[in-house]
């Protein structure tokens, strides 16, 4: 009984390498404990460093949230004019004719006093490549001519002003009695001075529908992959996302103080349905490099310039 005890007795100190080394080698961790545990330590930091670092990076680049404000004193607004671009009820015969004298409704416009600025665009047609590089439409939107090679489209004549934001609702009926015009657009000026461009991206409605494109509405991954894209384009300092309840908190604040703006057509629009990424560049040089870079990829509807150039 005893030698075979003395038996396992030997097979345990000897189980797993030579007898001889095993005392050597626990005397040199007992000797080097301290180094080995720092060691361990400064792994575990550096693991948690990694993971943390790579969270905090992925972080980094999502996009913000719109700013808080500030909000501008004006809003902006479009003016349509009767024509076989602009079809309205309001269009008649005598419309159409008043119309084509564009100098006698810009006279009644200005005689608006709440109106504060007032310019004239005339007809043009824009293409992919917008001689004016203020816009870049992606390939194939559907309702705008032949899906599998659009080229261009046209942009009616038109006028575009500034209202003092209170007085918009009156102001908007007033306008759209003028003889001639078939449309009044509101267009909240807020992102102007906070960002450089506008990436609208595709969505289901009333003439937001992206046809061609891998689906009818904007995708989360189709969203990252437009963001990466971004962050690779020199210049590019914030990457904001507008949705759809941005779209109506700007709606509201331009609309409070007006009784029946919650109502007016101009104000309540498709553009509810609209999601957008706003970039603020380091040099508004690289407006038209983000444009051609992003106009084509899955998802975008537009792109265009914010503010003048």
């Amino acid at each position: 009984m005893d030698a075979l005890a003395s038996s396992h007795s030997a097979e345990e100190l000897s189980f797993g390498g030579d007898p001889d080394r095993d005392p050597w080698l626990r005397a040199w961790i007992s000797a080097h404990r301290r180094l080995l545990a720092v060691c361990t330590a400064v792994l575990v930091v550096l693991g948690l460093a990694g993971g943390g670092g790579w969270y905090l990076y992925d972080r980094s680049r999502r996009p913000l949230p719109p700013p808080d404000g500030p909000w501008p004193e004006h809003l902006g607004f479009t003016v349509g004019l009767c024509g076989k671009w602009s079809p309205s009820p309001a269009c008649t015969p005598a419309a159409e004719l008043a119309a084509k004298k564009p100098s006698g409704i810009e006279a009644a416009l200005r005689a608006v006093p709440e109106i504060a600025t007032i310019r004239f665009s005339e007809e043009r047609f824009v293409s992919r490549g917008d001689p004016n590089k203020s816009l870049w439409i992606s390939r194939v939107i559907s309702g705008m001519g032949d899906a599998s090679d659009q080229t261009s489209y046209v942009s009616p004549a038109n006028f575009e002003g500034t209202v003092r934001t209170r007085d918009y609702a009156r102001v908007a009926a007033r306008v759209r009695s003028i003889e001639g015009v078939s449309y009044v657009w509101s267009q909240a000026m807020f992102w102007e001075g906070k960002a450089d461009v506008a990436i609208d991206l595709c969505a289901k409605g009333p003439g937001l529908v992206c046809g061609g494109i891998d689906d009818r509405s904007v995708t989360e991954p189709q969203k990252r992959a437009i963001v990466d894209r971004l962050w690779d384009i020199p210049g590019v300092e914030k990457i904001y996302f507008e949705d759809h309840a941005h779209v109506r908190k700007i709606r509201e604040h331009y609309a409070s103080g007006d009784a029946d703006a919650s109502d007016d057509p101009a104000i309540v629009s498709a553009d509810d349905m609209r999601e957008s990424l706003y970039v603020k560049l380091t040099d508004r040089r690289a407006v038209e490099v983000v444009g051609e870079s992003i106009k084509d990829m899955p998802g975008v509807r537009v792109v265009r310039r914010v503010g003048a150039e």
